[in-house]
């Protein structure tokens, strides 16, 4: 090992020769609790909020591969294969084969299962982390509410995070030995996550600062050999995932981008630092970012490269994305799974002052364990809720048992069909998916007062209104949060509708 680096952040170095080892039992048995907790928050009641329309896009994709219609990367949408792969193998799993018979469960179980994996992270960087520095850490990812919301979600970044993981684990793993095994089950783990988001390549830029920056002695040969096996790795994976690998490199320059998504510069640090009252809850990870500085001041005092590679690439990444005007609170999963590892150190080594990092952190956690049980299991669909994003109303689950009522009771409604009129309708697909044929048009089709049920969007509701006035009557459903959408019930069908069972 270079003279000067201390591996274990409970090392104090003394100079250049030396250091002096404070060592803190820890009990192994307390990572079972730490991770039951995790998968636990992760894991129950998970079905039940409304699908967001990114998930329903996801699982429609999915859907094709269950369908055998195999799959198709489009570089200016819906980012890279492995999520709609990795679900398809949990549909298989399930006995589910089409659109119509998946289920929410198949899909976010992913998510969570993978969210779950992030938290047994620590352990496999305890020699830079210390016993009770990746305990706390492990802690702090298991209850964090950012993490938990959106490892609950079926989208990319929960199986992104797990490969960063990966990727952060061979790094320490290299760091440690020069490996060539690691710098190839690193450039593995790279490729996974270049198969998962185009966005990958923030994270391996803020890496590469970081290394850079943490004064970790390997020589130019180490660096040059670890490069080099690392890309071999890389370029297979991406061989595998993509055919060819510069079809994944012109997502960079085709990437369609909606505006809707543009947030100030300081969104993140009002989404996860600034503290806000939504009665009747106070939202804020201010305590994990106090503990994160003082992990990175260890980090420096102790010359531990690796916990300065974390502090550096966790910067930044969050000035990277809060330079970059499209912004979603998922986006920093990655980067606050770093925070959590330094705020785990920090808590665990503050010098004279341990019990009190200790009893801090264990407030931070209850504060956490608290705010997270509110936005899984009180508001997960709420705007109190300042993790929610652009929510799918309750009311789409209301419209999809009146559906399934009519298609039990209804003659008319059997026999008939459904039209969506306009754009932007995700994820009423997934809604319908198993209620009458859809047919989705941006023009209102000359036959449309034949149809049962029309739903029409915000822009096509008064022109479809003015058509349909004869024939159908309206009723008015939220859609997603401020997208409101008129439903046109056919009047034969209404009639059987209010006809008593």
């Amino acid at each position: 090992m270079p003279q000067g680096i201390c591996p274990d952040p409970l090392d104090y170095c003394h100079d250049q020769q030396q250091a002096t080892r404070v060592s803190i039992p820890a009990h192994h048995w307390l990572w079972i609790p730490v991770l039951l907790l995790g998968a636990a928050l992760r894991f129950l009641d998970l079905s039940s909020a409304p699908l967001h329309a990114d998930e329903a896009v996801g699982a429609k994709i999915t859907a094709g591969r269950l369908e055998g219609r195999g799959y198709s990367f489009d570089p200016a949408h819906y980012h890279g294969p492995s999520l709609s792969l990795i679900a398809s193998w949990s549909g298989r799993l399930g006995g589910e084969k089409s659109f119509e018979v998946l289920d929410t469960l198949t899909l976010r179980g992913v998510a969570a299962l993978c969210g779950s994996l992030i938290i047994l992270l620590p352990l496999l960087l305890r020699r830079w982390l210390g016993e009770m520095g990746a305990l706390c850490g492990a802690l702090l990812l298991a209850t964090s509410p950012l993490l938990c919301f959106y490892s609950r979600v079926f989208i990319h970044e929960p199986l992104l995070a797990l490969f960063t993981a990966a990727a952060l684990a061979c790094l320490g793993w290299w760091m440690t030995s020069s490996s060539r095994l690691a710098a190839v089950c690193g450039g593995l783990a790279l490729g996974l996550m270049a198969a998962t988001k185009e966005t990958f390549a923030i994270v391996a830029f803020s890496w590469l600062i970081g290394l850079l920056a943490s004064g970790t002695q390997k020589s130019s040969r180490q660096l040059g050999i670890a490069t080099a096996f690392s890309l071999v790795a890389f370029l297979a994976v991406l061989l595998a995932a993509y055919g060819n690998p510069l079809s994944f490199f012109s997502t960079y320059a085709g990437y369609a981008t909606d505006p809707g998504h543009a947030k100030p510069l300081l969104y993140y640090w009002e989404l996860l630092i600034a503290p806000k009252h939504r009665p009747p809850q106070w939202w804020t990870e201010a305590g994990v970012a106090a503990l994160a500085l003082a992990g990175a001041w260890t980090a420096w005092r102790n010359v531990n490269p690796f916990l300065r590679l974390l502090a550096v690439s966790a910067g930044v990444q969050f000035v990277v994305y809060s330079a970059i005007s499209y912004k979603t609170p998922w986006l920093m999963m990655i980067p606050w799974m770093q925070v959590c590892l330094l705020a785990g150190v920090g808590a665990a080594t503050m010098k004279h002052r341990r019990v009190f990092g200790l009893a801090l952190a264990g407030v931070v956690v209850f504060f956490q364990l608290q705010q997270t049980y509110a936005a899984v299991f009180r508001f997960p669909n709420d705007s109190r809720n300042p993790l929610v994003y652009s929510p799918t109303s309750s009311d789409i689950q209301r419209l999809r048992n009146r559906l399934h009522a009519l298609k039990k009771k209804s003659p008319a409604f059997q026999q008939g069909r459904m039209a969506v009129l306009g754009n932007g309708y995700w994820p009423l697909p997934w809604y319908l998916r198993d209620t009458l044929p859809t047919g989705y048009f941006e023009t209102m089709p000359d036959d449309l007062e034949t149809f049962a049920i029309v739903i029409a969007m915000p822009e096509m509701a008064e022109k479809s209104g003015q058509h349909l006035a004869a024939t159908h009557e309206a009723f008015f459903q939220g859609l997603r949060h401020e997208v409101p959408v008129t439903v046109f019930v056919r009047r034969d069908i209404r009639a059987e509708e209010l006809v008593a069972p």
